[in-house]
């Protein structure tokens, strides 16, 4: 269960940074990058994060 603890707060974190981001940063090339990099990132998480559950190794 620890390591389901560590994948969300690394999604909360990554989800932190992409908000700030969005709201705080014009848009350009760079930014919108690191933005679809986050946004990745997130969506690896959560598609992980169900295989699991799928698996039965982590309860909801």
């Amino acid at each position: 269960m620890a390591d389901l603890n560590k994948f969300l707060r690394s999604k909360d974190r990554i989800t932190e940074i992409l908000n700030y981001l969005m709201r705080n940063t014009p848009e350009n090339e760079r930014t919108d990058s690191f933005i679809n990099n986050l946004e990745k990132s997130i969506k690896i998480i959560d598609d992980k994060m169900e295989e699991f559950k799928v698996k039965g190794l982590i309860k909801n």
